[in-house]
């Protein structure tokens, strides 16, 4: 079995990045531009009495905006809930109550100190049990804290309890983290000659963002152009309204150019955040470690505003009790608002929550029924034509036994048996991740190529390069398929002028459904030539598999799942409680593999993103208030905290994908951390049942473990 195929080239975009000469969002800048500063609420939630912003009239090259000046005033991808700017009630801590624009950065600062907010404060809700009380109130919306419970039933669960060898539950929470991109929320707008008004920021989906601005604004959809620039980081993050409506309302309304880059305290403090969870969960196995049974409530904290909460809850939900075939299922799924910012799309979108609980009770389980932690998942794995824990029948390729077996044979696991360091634990974890948007939601590309006398290629694609490596795939397939070098394939993409719409740069569909559409464009460009057009331009369309024999609801289930194996290695210093991450193994099948560095490249990613939820990320709020306000106190980890990392994959080839591949981008962050922490328990009995791993929670066990062996002995 292979590890590989395809050829590893470098990055398209590698040598402008590295020699300085990529433009990043927050680059840009225009003679005579303005400058924005957010006005933000000081209060996490109170009634606002009086908004005073008299002291910015009349002031030369200044200006001042508010809901008043908003055609729209709600926005949201899935429910159009929050305010672009808050006039009657706050609902999270440095949430927009007015903007200031004006001639000089010093200018914009001074303005926004000076505009003035009476408050009426109001109980802040902090967590989700204070969410979930019965007669909680005031709560953050007048309908509720509740915003949605999605239920799901199949088979018999309490008579499979019932009939198991092994009964085991517990209780995980696992805490708000931010994306911590490179670049903040950054863009620039400006009217051209045309009267269009174009916007330049760092963008996910900047159709999206096109069609919010047109509505909330009141303008032309025509007079409106969004582009993606280079972008410092996006995994999730920047699917969503960040900076592009208050740029496009000062440019629309001052007729001037207008910047706007959020610092980095605006960024941890107000953007869009992973969900918080509780996640309460029971398994029942027989005797040989086969899952007869599954249960959980999973309680998730959207923050202030929707957002992308309930596509995030709907993914935890069906992914909830791993890649794994499991007769009993029984799962409650809540999502909660509380008055934090609005929690959304990051990368794993609901499911590191969710895999976290489920993957540490396996791992549990196979200890107490002295079973080695990958055989037990083997031997309940998924495989093609198998039925998932929703019902969904496996039609894709499926190799997570495979993986499960490299990573069995790994250097990592077999180190394990003949380990005698007390101090050294293995530990590993098993998962699996959706491609694409889901049942019922739209999610189809369209891509366009033209072929030109020099023999060179335009390729036009609406989706946008975070960093994912998705540029230097389009490239690959087009030359592979187009049977040239790819230095003869141009990319143009997320310019809501030049490209079609192709959906939002997320949900690990990217490569997958514009892939196909642009082979198809491909296709249509050799029909073209054959016929003999003379200025031929292909255009390919795409959807994602909409076949399935189930229909559970919106965006439930999936047709098509990434699985990955990962193992670590830590080393546990007892007098301290510090977790060393030594070494991590992972082994992934996301179909045939066009680009094994970049592959290998995301995986590093997402294996040291997990290592940040695992052992050292977590933002605290205090009466709503944000404690982490800057990166000496957000604890990312650095090159000095990542391991070791090899990354292999699974030989396959997905029949329906483009040149036989699936979606990876995501994959490598959802189990990484259920597997360090097994490593830690490797070395140390505290049941870790929270994240980030606490290491003054491992002192105090040791402590009290020790002071348990001394009374013994006495």
């Amino acid at each position: 079995m292979s590890h590989a195929s395809g050829c590893s080239v470098p990055r398209v975009d590698a040598l402008e990045k590295v020699t300085g000469k990529a433009v990043y969002p927050s680059d840009y800048s225009f003679p005579d531009m303005l400058h924005l500063r957010i006005v933000r609420a000081t209060e996490a939630h109170a009634r606002i009495k009086k908004i005073d912003t008299d002291s910015c009239l009349g002031i030369e090259g200044v200006y001042c905006f508010s809901a008043a000046d908003v055609q729209e005033n709600l926005f949201g991808n899935i429910i159009k809930d929050q305010p672009l700017f808050v006039k009657d009630k706050v609902r999270f801590y440095g949430e927009p109550i007015a903007l200031i624009a004006a001639d000089t950065p010093e200018k914009a600062d001074r303005y926004a100190e000076l505009v003035r907010v009476e408050y009426e404060p109001l109980p802040v809700i902090n967590n989700l049990k204070e969410a979930s009380e019965a007669n909680c109130s005031p709560s953050v919306h007048d309908k509720g804290n509740l915003l949605l419970h999605l239920p799901f039933r199949k088979g018999e669960v309490e008579e499979a309890f019932s009939q198991s060898f092994l009964v085991i539950e517990d209780t995980f929470t696992v805490p708000v983290v931010d994306h911590a991109y490179l670049e903040m929320e950054a863009g620039v707008s400006y009217l051209d000659e045309t009267g269009v008004l174009n916007i330049i920021a760092g963008t996910q989906n900047p159709f999206c963002d096109r069609e919010e601005i047109a509505r909330c604004l009141d303008i032309p959809l025509d007079k409106i152009r969004m582009r993606t620039a280079t972008i410092g980081g996006g995994f999730g993050g920047k699917d969503g309204n960040t900076v592009q409506l208050f740029l496009a309302l000062v440019t629309w309304q001052t007729k001037r150019a207008a910047r706007l880059v959020f610092t980095r305290e605006e960024s941890l403090s107000t953007s869009y955040k992973r969900h918080a969870a509780k996640i309460e969960v029971k398994l029942g196995l027989d005797s040989a470690g086969l899952i007869k049974a599954y249960q959980a409530v999973l309680q998730y904290d959207t923050g202030a505003y929707a957002a992308l909460g309930p596509a995030v809850l709907g993914l935890g939900v069906e992914h909830a009790s791993g890649p794994y075939v499991i007769p009993n299922v029984q799962i409650d799924g809540y999502l909660y608002y509380t008055n934090k910012p609005p929690a959304s799309a990051m990368r794993g979108f609901g499911v590191p929550q969710a895999a976290f609980a489920v993957e540490t009770l396996l791992n549990r389980a196979a200890k107490i029924l002295g079973l080695d932690p990958i055989k037990l998942r083997w031997q309940n794995a998924l495989f093609k034509g198998a039925e998932g824990s929703l019902g969904q029948k496996m039609e894709h390729t499926v190799g997570l036994k495979d993986a499960l077996e490299l990573l069995e044979n790994s250097w990592l696991w077999r180190e394990r048996v003949q380990n005698t360091d007390p101090t050294i634990g293995y530990g590993m974890a098993a998962g699996y991740l959706s491609c694409g948007l889901g049942k019922g939601i739209p999610d189809s590309a369209k891509v366009e190529i033209e072929a030109f006398q020099d023999g060179t290629y335009d390729v036009r694609i609406g989706t946008v390069e975070i960093g994912q490596g998705s540029s230097t795939l389009f490239a690959q397939l087009a030359a592979e398929k187009l049977n040239v070098p790819k230095e003869r394939i141009r990319l143009i993409m997320g310019d809501t002028a030049l490209t079609y719409d192709s959906g939002s740069t997320a949900a690990s569909r990217t490569s997958y459904i514009c892939g196909n559409a642009l082979l198809k464009a491909v296709d249509d460009l050799k029909r073209q030539k054959k016929i003999g057009v003379l200025n031929p331009i292909g255009i390919g369309e795409a959807v994602f598999p909409e076949e399935r024999q189930l229909d559970l609801g919106i965006g439930w289930p999936h047709s098509m799942y990434t699985f990955i194996a990962q193992a670590a290695k830590v080393r546990v210093n007892r007098l301290t409680g510090e977790i060393e991450l030594l070494d991590v193994f992972a082994v992934t099948e996301a179909g045939r593999v066009i680009n094994p560095v970049a592959l290998e490249g995301q995986i590093h990613g997402g294996v040291v993103m997990g290592v940040g939820y695992a052992l050292t990320e977590q933002l605290d709020f205090r009466q709503g208030k944000p404690q982490q306000t800057s990166l000496s106190t957000y604890l990312l980890p650095t090159s000095l905290d990542s391991p070791n990392i090899e990354a292999v994959s699974v030989s396959a080839y997905e029949e329906s994908g483009p040149l036989g591949l699936k979606g990876a981008a995501e994959v490598g962050t959802i189990v990484i951390s259920p597997a360090i922490a097994a490593a830690v328990n490797e070395v140390i009995e505290l049941p870790i049942c929270e994240l980030p791993i606490s290491r003054q929670r491992i002192t105090d066990y040791l402590s009290n473990t020790a002071k348990v062996v001394v009374t013994g002995g006495n």
